[in-house]
């Protein structure tokens, strides 16, 4: 299905977020740790440039997770039986998120440590 004009293609992006966020657990918990990690941002007064690091973080691992969430929809309609294949290809998928979402963790830390006065 192509797009008529830009307007559409917006709608089309809209109707896929909303659809992750209504009916996937793993994107409502990565948009509720996004919203958290802004607001200790807000509240420590970072910088702009870490800002903008954190919210890069949570575009990459957003859009990795809906990119996870497309390929397992296709699969799952190509077949609702087990394959070990379609196992694998679901696995390495999420794989990628989880790795994403690691090093955004540790880039977050990183970040918040330097804010937090520790004795």
């Amino acid at each position: 299905m192509r797009s008529k004009n830009l307007k559409e293609s917006i709608s089309y992006a809209l109707d896929g977020f909303v659809f992750g966020i209504k009916f996937e657990r793993n994107i409502k918990i990565q948009i509720v740790v996004s919203i958290l990690a802004l607001f200790i941002g807000i509240v420590l007064e970072f910088s702009l440039s870490d800002m903008l690091f954190i919210l890069l973080w949570i575009g990459i691992v957003i859009s990795a997770e809906f990119f996870n969430t497309a390929i397992e929809r296709t699969l799952d309609s190509i077949s609702e039986d087990f394959s070990p294949k379609i196992k694998l290809i679901k696995d390495l998928s999420a794989s990628a998120v989880f790795i994403l979402a690691i090093l955004a963790v540790i880039s977050g830390g990183l970040i918040f440590l330097k804010y937090i006065n520790l004795p």
